[in-house]
């Protein structure tokens, strides 16, 4: 799951009950993600998501299943 508050630039990827910021637009793009399944929540509620490892730039795709 994306994750996104209306008052910051930043992206998350939803991972294992951690947010994972992702840390530039070529990192989402080279990962297949779309900004359509980005999912705009509350702030606080965002917030409230324990911190995880950022996800690198340059990660390439998520592996698949």
């Amino acid at each position: 799951v994306l994750l996104k508050c209306s008052t910051s630039p930043h992206i998350y990827l939803l991972e294992d009950g951690q947010k994972r910021w992702i840390k530039d637009i070529a990192t989402f793009e080279a990962r297949g993600y779309r900004w359509n399944d980005v999912r705009y929540v509350n702030c606080d509620d965002l917030a409230a998501v324990p911190d995880g490892v950022p996800i690198p730039p340059d990660a390439g795709p998520p592996p698949q299943p």
